[in-house]
């Protein structure tokens, strides 16, 4: 019945279940592949690190979407790091302090290039990350901002300060 449902969602209509079982046509393809003679490669999404956000649900969450520093450095771009502690904005603190969130910049012109995020709710925080990654913001673009307190998201101002002040933000862990 489920696919049958989600089924009549996308095409109008439920196609034909055999025996109280369902057959291969109730169920839903993403983008139906198969159909338009697209061929699916993951080696191709794989080695695109901007193809989508990567997120794994453990235990901590574990997301990330852009360039790590090792690849910057293989492709030639002089990148350094901005971190994060989750013990260091005030949700973390109270709630959930195991944790890091890293933003990847190239030290030429500040503009983020990858997010790393280990933590709780890592796989929603890489969304912000990414748009940061895919509109071309820099470190100032987020120190420019304000983010609310009590919610994860002020890790990104804090791994910008970090990103300006490695030495300061070491004095403050």
């Amino acid at each position: 019945q489920g696919f049958a449902a989600i089924r009549i969602m996308f095409d109008g209509e439920a196609s034909s279940a055999t025996s109280g079982g369902y057959s291969n046509s109730d169920m839903c393809s993403v983008g139906d592949l198969s159909m338009t003679g697209d061929s699916f490669d993951p080696k191709s999404l794989a080695a695109n690190p901007f193809a989508f956000p990567v997120g794994v649900w453990s235990s901590p969450e574990a997301a990330y979407y852009g360039l790590s520093t090792q690849q910057c450095k293989d492709m030639g771009i002089d990148a350094a790091e901005g971190v994060a502690l989750y013990a260091e904005c005030l949700r973390g603190l109270v709630f959930s302090p195991n944790g890091l969130l890293k933003l990847v910049y190239d030290k030429s012109n500040g503009q983020i290039v990858g997010v790393h995020i280990c933590g709780d709710d890592a796989c929603e925080l890489i969304h912000y990350g990414m748009e940061l990654v895919k509109a071309e913001r820099t470190i100032d673009d987020i120190l420019k901002n304000l983010y609310s307190a009590v919610t994860f998201h002020e890790m990104y101002r804090i791994a910008a300060m970090a990103a300006v002040d490695g030495a300061g933000a070491r004095k403050r862990r």
